[in-house]
């Protein structure tokens, strides 16, 4: 008897939950019938501008000497309804910091002053994407600490958070013209850089909103032979060995080109969360920091420019790349831009202070015989010194009733030349560097069918409705 009343208890308090989701008045019919349709969504009426740079690897306050030196570069950057920016470190107060460098990095220990956070804000910056290869150099703790300044600061950010339901969920900026939702994830990480969701009594895990892929080697029939036959395995459509996949296709390249398979439900649930932030929002921005093949490399790969295609799909209103310390080329796809990469908008690494011992033995120089600033030069010179990565620009879309009307490309010098503080810090070009710049940016946009034109020193990409 007693199960007999429980059972009744329960019905009864799973009708009471029915009733409170679909309203007292709901049939069980009506109930039964519940669909799931898309929510439309009402893109910024009348014009509107976004503005946006690659990688702010801005590491200690520098507006005073901008100021100084580019009062133009910021004029650009605070007249936009909203600027965007990768923020790509982790800041906080060394001394007083619980956590510790990780055995493994993005490449460096990037670690900012707490204050470039303010500077940020003060530029003109009112959104950026916190998902990238150094969002755990310095373990949770670190990216913790810099979730906590950001927000203090009430710089809007996505990619990172406390779960992965967290750092891949939209988060938004409530200006003037309406609501901008901002959707950011990486496929360049380490492997401590993943966030968790919690799962029963495990809890879950810090860290970044990450698009996982499989990287494939594209090789010749024979090639694909032998690597079978050195993994031990048949020559079938694709052979694994190592980390990577072989597959055959019929027009090998040397050097091998490489092509990437991303997870599936890494992509799905990135595209859920573009649709939601449409349907909540009124203008999307989806940021990804994508490295693939290699920083050496000038175009995307093609699981970028798909992934591309299928967010604005899904409602993202200008897809923005960053990663590969370099520009690639831009792409107007169904009114909406895609910035294959924007580069590099501050590189500052030069100027660390601090760095762990890891980095030191990774190298195989003692800490004790050489200054920081040693150090970096030297590592410097060998994976940094293409002029290529302190060369960018600033983009400033214009959009029209939800699409984009007029892009304007604002060349920026990061100081190749220049020696110590001065070097990775962003100024507006010089006529020639600008001219190099723009030229270079129009010949790899030009495969994507984008026309860049240039006048006055400004790249211009102009589409219907633009204004002459």
């Amino acid at each position: 008897m007693a199960a007999r009343r429980f059972g009744r208890i329960a019905a009864l308090a799973t009708a009471v939950a029915l009733c409170c989701l679909m309203g007292t008045n709901a049939t069980a019919k009506e109930r039964n019938a519940l669909t799931i349709t898309p929510v439309p969504s009402a893109p910024i009426s009348g014009a509107f501008t976004l503005t946006a740079v690659g990688d702010l690897i801005y590491l200690r306050p520098m507006l005073a000497t901008i100021e100084r030196k580019s009062p133009e570069m910021l004029r650009i950057l605070r007249r936009a309804d909203v600027t965007f920016g990768n923020f790509e470190e982790v800041v906080f107060d060394l001394p007083t910091f619980k956590g510790a460098p990780q055995a493994e990095s993005g490449g460096t220990w990037m670690l900012g002053d707490s204050k470039v956070v303010d500077d940020l804000v003060a530029m003109g910056f009112d959104v950026v994407s916190t998902a990238n290869n150094h969002a755990t150099d310095w373990g949770a703790e670190g990216l913790l600490e810099t979730i906590k300044r950001l927000d203090a600061a009430k710089l809007v950010h996505a990619g990172t958070g406390r779960t992965m339901a967290e750092a891949r969920s939209p988060r938004y900026l409530d200006a003037p013209h309406g609501r901008v939702g901002l959707v950011s994830a990486t496929s360049t990480f380490t492997p401590m850089t993943p966030a968790a969701d919690p799962l029963g009594m495990v809890p879950g895990r810090p860290g970044a909103n990450v698009i996982r892929t499989q990287e494939i080697g594209l090789v010749s029939d024979a090639d694909l032979a032998t690597l079978a036959r050195i993994a031990g395995t048949k020559p079938d459509a694709a052979v694994k060995l190592g980390e990577r996949v072989y597959r055959a296709t019929p027009s090998p390249q040397s050097p091998m080109t490489l092509d990437y398979d991303a997870n599936g439900r890494d992509v799905e649930g990135n595209l859920r969360s573009i649709r939601q932030a449409k349907q909540n929002g009124n203008f999307v921005i989806f940021s990804l920091h994508n490295h693939e093949p290699s920083e050496a490399v000038q175009q995307p790969p093609a699981f970028t420019v798909d992934f591309a295609h299928r967010a604005i799909d899904a409602g993202a209103d200008a897809f923005i790349t960053h990663g590969p310390h370099q520009l690639r080329g831009i792409e107007i796809y169904k009114g909406r831009p895609i910035f294959y990469s924007l580069g590099n908008f501050a590189m500052m690494n030069n100027s660390l202070d601090h760095l762990p011992a890891d980095m030191y033995e990774q190298f195989g120089v003692d800490p004790a015989k050489v200054t920081a600033p040693e150090f970096l030069q030297a590592r410097g010179s060998a994976i940094f010194g293409d002029p290529n990565l302190y060369e960018t620009v600033i983009a400033e879309s214009r959009y029209v009733d939800g699409n984009v009307a007029e892009i304007r490309l604002y060349p920026v010098d990061l100081g190749v030349t220049a020696k110590g503080a001065d070097r990775g810090v962003p100024h507006l070009a010089d006529p020639a560097t600008g001219a190099r710049i723009l030229e270079r940016l129009a010949r790899l946009s030009q495969p994507f069918g984008t026309k860049i034109a240039i006048d006055k020193g400004v790249g211009v990409i102009r589409l219907a409705g633009a204004a002459k």
